[in-house]
C-alpha cells in the first residue's frame, strides 16, 4: 500500500518545541499519544509505504468536500490509531472525525480505540452512544473490523450492537514498538532508599497524593515525569493550580518536587525512553507513563484507576495493581515487590500476532512480513537531534529562561522568528486556525484589513442608501406639494381669467349702454 495516512499529531522523526507543542497542542494534550501513534506509523512504514500524519486535524471541526476529495485522491488508506476516544469530552471530536470518514472512499482502519469508565463502572447509556455507533458504523463500511484495547470496550460496542466477529481485542500498539521479541525487564535485588524512581500521577486518584508524600520522603531520587498540557503548562510557565486540582499531587509550581528540581517534562517519545533508563523503578497512575519505562528497559508498575488502564492491564498482563488502598505507609519496596513481569512475557507473543493478524485482516501490510522490511525509519529517529527533557522554568540557566522570555515576547510583538520555529504539519487538512507561516500570517493580516475595509464600505453603502431613500421621499413629498400648488394655480388662473372676462364684459357693456344713448339723440 503507498500512500498511509495516519492520525497522528506530528511524524516520529520532527522536533518539537515545548512553547510549539503546547500552543499548537501536536501531542494532543498527553505524550502517550505519540508512544502508540509513532508505534503503528513504524509498523505500517514498508518499505514500499509512506506513512504521512494528518496533524490530527480532521477532527478539530467538521471535514470539507474539498478536504474529502483531498484524502480520497492521495492516499491509499486512512489509519486511526485512537485512545481512550470513546468519552464524553471526545465526543465532539468524534464525530468530526466521522464526517471525515462518512466521505472517505478508501479504506479506514481503528488501532486500538478504548471507553473510559471508572474502575469499577459500565458505559453509561448517554448521548454519547448515538455518537460511537455512527463513527464505528462508517468505519466498517470500510474496513473488516475495528481494534479495541480489551473486552471492557468490546462488550460496550456489542451493547451499542457490534457482534464480536467485527470487533478485534488488539490492546494498545505502544507495547509492540520493539517489535516481537520483546520482552520486560526483570526484577533484580531489592529497592534502595537512594534509588531513583520515576514517578507519572493522574489528578483526582484517591490516595495518591498521600503516597506521593510518603515516597517523597523516603527516596531523595524520586523525580515526577510529567506527560499532559497541564504538566506542561507548570514546567514552561509555573501555571497556577486552577479548580479541581490535587495540591497535593507534583501538578503546581509550589509542590516540593517542582522546588528540588524533581520535575521533568519529555517532548519526544525517544528522548523520554533515554530519560528512563537511568532509573531503577517508574510507577504511577498513568498507562503510557509505566509503558514509556518498560519500553526503556525499566521495570514499572501501573496503579490503575480506571476502566482504560485496567482493561490494558488486564489484556496485556502488564504488572500493576489497582490503585485503593493508597496510603503515605506504602511503600516502594512494596510496590517493587508488586512488578512481576512474567504473565507479560508469556503473552506477548501471541498478542502480538493477534495484532498483527488484525493489520492483515484489514488490508495493511506491516514491516514483519518478509520482503517489507525497512531500516528507514530507525535511522531517520537516529539522525534527528531531539530536544532533553524540559526543566521547570525556575531551575533553568539565565539563556534557557530568556529563551522562553523571547518566544513570549515574539507573541506579543510578532515576527517570523516564532513561526519558523512552529511545527508544520507535511499534510495540514484543513490547515489549523493557529499555524501558518510568515508569509501566510502576513496575508492574512491584510485579508483581515480588506474584510474590514469592506465592512466599512458596506455601512458607508447602507447609510448612502438610506440617505439617498429619505431624500427620494422628501423630493417625492415636494413634488406632490408642487404639484398639488401647480394645480391649484391654474385653478387660479382659470377663476382669475373667468373673473377678469367677466370685468371686462360688464365694462363694456356699461361703455355700450353709454354710447347708444349719445347716438340716438344726435341730428341726422
Amino acid at each position: 500500500m503507498g500512500q498511509i495516512l495516519i492520525r497522528a499529531g506530528k511524524d516520529p522523526f520532527t522536533a518539537v518545541s515545548g512553547e510549539a507543542t503546547l500552543t499548537q497542542d501536536v501531542f494532543n494534550s498527553n505524550t502517550g499519544n505519540y508512544l502508540f501513534a509513532h508505534s503503528v506509523h513504524k509498523t505500517l512504514m514498508t518499505a514500499h509505504a509512506t506513512v504521512v500524519p494528518n496533524a490530527t486535524l480532521s477532527e478539530t471541526r467538521q471535514a470539507t468536500d474539498k478536504a474529502i476529495a483531498r484524502v480520497n485522491e492521495q492516499f491509499d488508506a486512512f489509519v486511526i490509531p485512537l485512545a481512550n476516544a470513546f468519552r464524553p469530552e471526545f465526543q465532539r471530536r468524534l464525530a468530526n472525525l466521522t464526517s471525515l470518514v462518512q466521505g472517505l472512499t478508501i479504506p479506514v482502519v481503528v488501532v486500538g480505540v478504548g471507553a473510559q469508565a471508572g474502575l469499577h463502572d459500565e458505559m453509561p447509556a448517554t448521548e454519547l452512544d448515538d455518537t460511537v455507533k455512527a463513527f464505528v458504523s462508517a468505519v466498517l463500511d470500510r474496513s473488516a473490523s475495528v481494534g479495541v484495547r480489551g473486552e471492557f470496550t468490546r462488550d460496550y460496542l456489542a451493547r451499542l450492537g457490534f457482534g464480536h466477529d467485527t470487533v478485534d481485542i488488539i490492546g494498545c500498539p505502544s507495547l509492540f514498538l520493539h517489535g516481537p521479541d520483546f520482552r520486560l525487564p526483570t526484577r533484580t535485588g531489592p529497592l534502595a532508599d537512594d534509588s531513583r524512581i520515576a514517578l507519572n500521577v493522574t489528578n483526582g486518584v484517591p490516595g495518591l497524593g498521600d503516597l506521593v508524600r510518603g515516597l517523597h520522603a523516603r527516596h531523595p531520587g524520586l523525580v515526577f515525569v510529567g506527560q499532559d498540557r497541564h504538566d506542561l503548562q507548570v514546567v514552561l510557565w509555573g501555571e497556577e493550580p486552577g479548580p479541581g486540582i490535587d495540591l497535593s499531587q507534583p501538578l503546581h509550581a509550589r509542590h516540593p518536587l517542582y522546588l528540588e528540581d524533581k520535575v521533568r517534562f519529555p517532548l519526544e517519545t525517544w528522548t523520554w525512553l533515554d530519560y528512563l533508563r537511568d532509573f531503577d523503578f517508574a510507577v504511577g497512575t498513568r498507562l503510557h507513563g509505566n509503558v514509556a519505562a518498560l519500553l526503556a528497559d525499566t521495570p514499572a508498575l501501573l496503579l490503575a484507576h480506571d476502566s482504560r488502564t485496567s482493561e490494558l492491564a488486564d489484556y496485556h498482563r502488564l504488572p500493576s495493581r489497582r490503585a485503593e488502598g493508597l496510603s503515605e505507609s506504602l511503600t516502594a519496596q512494596e510496590l517493587w515487590d508488586a512488578y512481576d513481569p512474567e504473565p507479560f512475557d508469556a503473552a506477548y507473543a501471541d498478542g502480538f500476532a493477534t495484532y498483527l493478524a488484525f493489520l492483515e485482516r484489514n488490508g495493511l501490510e506491516h514491516v514483519y512480513t518478509p520482503g517489507n522490511e525497512s531500516d528507514e525509519f530507525d535511522a531517520r529517529v537516529a539522525a534527528t537531534d531531539f530536544p532533553p527533557p524540559l526543566a521547570p522554568l525556575a531551575s533553568l540557566h539565565p539563556e534557557d529562561v530568556a529563551s522562553r522570555l523571547r518566544w513570549l515576547r515574539d507573541g506579543i510583538t510578532f515576527d517570523s522568528t516564532r513561526h519558523r520555529q512552529a511545527y508544520e504539519a507535511p499534510f495540514p487538512y484543513p490547515p489549523p486556525r493557529d499555524q501558518f507561516t510568515a508569509p501566510q500570517v502576513e496575508r492574512r493580516q491584510v485579508q483581515r484589513q480588506l474584510r474590514h475595509a469592506e465592512k466599512k464600505l458596506h455601512r458607508t453603502e447602507r447609510q448612502l442608501d438610506r440617505s439617498r431613500e429619505r431624500h427620494q421621499a422628501t423630493t417625492a413629498e415636494m413634488r406632490e406639494r408642487l404639484d398639488r400648488q401647480a394645480e391649484r394655480l391654474e385653478v387660479l388662473e382659470a377663476a382669475l381669467r373667468r373673473t377678469m372676462a367677466a370685468r371686462v364684459r360688464r365694462v363694456l357693456a356699461r361703455a355700450a349702454a353709454v354710447i347708444r344713448p349719445n347716438r340716438a339723440g344726435r341730428p341726422g
